[in-house]
């Protein structure tokens, strides 16, 4: 194992992530240029969206609980090929039905490929880079919105919708070849296998607190960022240009916010993160406040977008950890909980701001949003004292981190000997 962050097949993971990412948030960009190819109505193709949230959602935790026996390379290479041929049914989908049924196939691929992948990191670099690895997985996510987002959207205007898949395509085949040839085909086995190790972990108030905090904290954020648009447009007065700089920026913000969550994980894992979700907690209560002016709106708008996503290694690496610990036959289901939750949040926010926004108007989905924030703060706490056995932390739960080695709640023990008392 090299002690550096940017391995071959860190990089691979990172590549697959962007093209999956891609592939998920491309569809809100080209909504209309579908709906005229189809010939349906442009509300009917919006369904996309939340379907394949939904699938997500439902369809992840499914498919690696039932796979955790296979192979981790071979699984994640077939889970790859699926995604593949999903991205090619859109492609050549002659109506809304097809393309329907291929983002529910490209959305359960996409969260096991992701959960799976995942998994690799904890063999893939040493303890001090665990935290940063992870989170430039989740930001080849980010940099899709950024990069591949916008160009697949001008692609999409010049050459048409189906040019899009094209390009997902032949970037899925290229990541495919580069992990193929860097991921490591050992390891990550579970070994002896023990009836009920997923039911016990789901039990588990170390798991379930975690999982809670991305539920809440999604659920926060998505209730603005559903309607960002509008309030741009609406709230603040942006033309259409300024709107398309003003996501941009948004966009930037929230890959800032996605690698900042490594640092965070490991110093300090969510002691510093409950006060991250208050801080984010408080930009949303004031947004509505912020809005009367369009410089102190966009302000508060990056805020919540460098503020998103600083939960996300921390949660991860504290279920990778146990999982990895504790539950080794249910680590790809571990693995996946984390990206479920945040499909869960996004569609409860989702829905709830939009009653919300029905109710009362547009800005007053700040105040629904910092409830969600506050909720994700208790949480945080919650998961520090559920922590607080000998051998229960983690690395995201010590009170003090230091470069290299495991962490654990108590006296560090093992490769952890360098570690100051991480108690929990």
């Amino acid at each position: 194992m090299d002690d550096r962050l940017f391995t071959p097949a860190v990089v691979a993971l990172v590549f697959l992530s962007f093209v999956m990412g891609t592939s998920e948030f491309i569809v809100m960009g080209i909504l209309p240029d579908i709906a005229s190819g189809l010939g349906v109505e442009y509300t009917a193709v919006g369904s996309l969206v939340s379907v394949f949230a939904l699938s997500y959602a439902v369809f992840t935790p499914l498919i690696t609980g039932v796979t955790g026996r296979f192979g981790r390379y071979r699984l994640a290479m077939s889970l790859a090929v699926v995604f593949i041929l999903a991205n090619l049914l859109s492609l050549v989908s002659w109506g809304y039905v097809p393309l329907l049924v291929s983002r529910v196939v490209t959305a359960a691929a996409s969260g096991s490929l992701l959960a799976v992948g995942l998994t690799f990191v904890m063999d893939l670099v040493t303890q001090r880079h665990r935290s940063a690895a992870v989170s430039w997985v989740f930001a080849g996510f980010s940099l899709s919105s950024i990069v591949g987002v916008p160009l697949g959207t001008y692609m999409s205007g010049v050459l048409g919708w189906r040019s899009v898949f094209v390009l997902i395509l032949v970037m899925s085949l290229v990541a495919l070849a580069f992990a193929a040839r860097t991921l490591p085909r050992s390891g990550g086995h579970a070994g002896p296998r023990r009836k009920g190790a997923a039911r016990r972990m789901l039990r588990d108030p170390r798991v379930l607190l975690a999982c809670l905090v991305t539920v809440f904290s999604a659920g926060g954020v998505y209730a603005v960022y559903t309607y960002i648009t509008p309030i741009f447009e609406d709230e603040l007065g942006f033309s259409e240009g300024m709107v398309s700089l003003g996501l941009m920026a948004y966009g930037v913000a929230v890959l800032a916010s996605n690698l900042m969550s490594g640092r965070i994980a490991s110093h300090g894992g969510f002691r510093t993160v409950r006060w991250g979700c208050l801080l984010e907690g408080l930009a949303l209560f004031l947004l509505p406040t912020a809005l009367a002016g369009a410089v102190t709106g966009m302000a508060d708008i990056l805020l919540i977008g460098l503020m998103m996503y600083v939960m996300n290694a921390s949660v991860q690496v504290h279920l990778l950890e146990i999982g990895t610990r504790d539950y080794p036959e249910a680590i790809n289901l571990v693995s996946s909980l984390n990206p479920t939750s945040f499909n869960v949040g996004i569609a409860a926010g989702s829905y709830l701001a939009g009653i919300v926004f029905d109710s009362f108007g547009l800005p007053y989905i700040g105040y629904l949003g910092a409830a969600f924030l506050l909720m994700a703060a208790v949480c945080s706490c919650l998961v520090i004292l559920a922590c607080g056995g000998e051998g229960r932390g983690t690395s995201s739960t010590a009170r003090l981190r230091m470069d290299g080695g495991d962490v654990r709640c108590g006296k560090p023990t093992g490769a952890s000997r360098s570690f100051v008392r991480g108690g929990c």
